[in-house]
């Protein structure tokens, strides 16, 4: 699950590195003297204009930052603030230790230490949460001052992410195969869409669309072809969640498919399309309004990207409901 990370930047070098590291992000030129070449690719795989918003902590006073640096992850969510609000956010890509980068973008604070702990950031947004909003979406006391870098724990994480829309559809937490069954396992005799499944089951959603996205920012339609920003596309299940046996569920290489959210993943799942042999067909059983006919005629008889042989025994299932 992804966490909310606090980073108060009230103080001079605060307001100062966020002027020169991610209103103005670091060109690539500059981290390729002292990145390795692959993390260079990386990174321009994540930002094609190669401008990266980047941040760093110190080691803080007796290490205190490095263990609360050990939790940030992809995905992860920091939030900025100064002067009683949060004012701006951004997602975390990727993060690593370097202390000569580091010197170079923030120099050393008056203890010798340099923000050597350091994470690269996308999805900037601006924002104005006043504290008591954001107190009050967490649980703190109304009086409560963000002070100091902090990593929250995952239930405090989720109230703000759902509070203030800050999750990424893009950069997603790496979950394993083996976390994966053990959600499928924790909820598949009681599989109703309460509060605590909808807050659970996002590590599902999340592990579901990493394998197929894999962080990338634009994907395709299974249905149309037609290639869309990912927040566009869903992680569709070819036989319905709720019909899947467990063994189907774990099938997740076979059983689903990214479905674009400008008609095909409704058509799909409501019926009016299937897929017979790898051609998009039109659903006879159905009634079509003019409008709606013209839509699916656009897309009927296409090839279907995801059809193969390990796919098909789902597809058939959707055909025959």
């Amino acid at each position: 699950m992804s966490k909310v990370i606090l980073q108060p930047s009230g103080n001079k070098d605060a307001r100062e590195h966020y002027e020169n590291t991610i209103q103005s992000p670091v060109p690539i030129q500059v981290l390729s003297e002292y990145l390795s070449k692959g993390t260079i690719n990386q990174l321009k795989a994540f930002y094609p204009d190669e401008l990266v918003p980047t941040w760093g902590v110190t080691p803080g006073k007796n290490n205190v930052n490095v263990q609360k640096w050990g939790k940030i992850q992809t995905g992860d969510v920091t939030v900025f603030s100064a002067n009683g609000r949060i004012f701006a956010s951004g997602v975390v890509v990727l993060k690593l230790q370097h202390k000569g980068l580091a010197a170079r973008l923030w120099d050393y604070d008056k203890s010798g230490q340099t923000w050597e702990y350091v994470y690269f950031l996308d999805e900037i947004k601006q924002h104005a949460i006043p504290y008591i909003e954001f107190n009050r979406a967490v649980g703190y006391a109304d009086n409560y001052i963000i002070q100091g870098f902090n990593v929250l724990r995952e239930e405090l994480s989720e109230r703000i992410l759902s509070s203030f829309d800050l999750r990424s559809e893009i950069y997603l937490p790496d979950i394993s195969e083996e976390e994966y069954e053990q959600e499928l396992l924790q909820f598949e005799d009681h599989d109703n869409l309460d509060t605590n499944r909808l807050g659970k089951g996002r590590k599902e959603q999340s592990f579901l669309r990493k394998q197929l996205f894999k962080n990338k920012k634009v994907g395709v339609c299974g249905i149309c072809g037609n290639q869309y920003p990912v927040d566009l596309l869903v992680a569709a299940h070819i036989k319905k969640r709720s019909k899947c046996s467990r063994d189907e569920k774990l099938d997740f290489r076979n059983i689903v498919m990214p479905m674009c959210k400008l008609g095909c993943d409704d058509l799909f799942e409501k019926g009016y399309i299937t897929v017979c042999n790898g051609k998009i067909q039109r659903n006879s059983k159905k009634e079509y309004t003019p409008h709606l006919f013209e839509k699916v005629v656009q897309i009927e008889t296409s090839e279907c990207l995801y059809w193969n042989e390990n796919t098909r025994k789902y597809f058939e299932w959707h055909q025959q409901q």
